[in-house]
């Protein structure tokens, strides 16, 4: 038991060495609509209160203010090196 699970680590942490280098180095930050936003575990969403949904969103959610208003929030991901500000 105890072999299966190193051999599985190993394999896992190969797989992200291989991926970071064959990324290779990170280029200049690209542009995106989103001013602020939230990584989880990598994945970078938009945090931005918007009046109405984007055209280009995919997953538009309506989120309640404080005081009742109804405003949206575009929770599709974000490309690689988006250049927001980490909210």
């Amino acid at each position: 038991m105890k072999s299966s699970t190193l051999l599985a680590i190993l394999v896992l942490q190969a797989l992200l060495v291989s991926a970071a280098v064959a990324k290779g180095p990170a280029g200049p930050k690209k542009q995106c609509w989103c001013g602020e936003c939230t990584s989880w575990s990598g994945v970078w969403s938009c945090d931005d209160f918007l009046t109405k949904c984007a055209a280009t969103c995919k997953n538009c959610v309506p989120v309640s203010t404080d005081k009742g208003a109804i405003k949206y929030r575009c929770r599709d991901f974000l490309p690689e090196n988006c250049g927001c500000k980490i909210h």
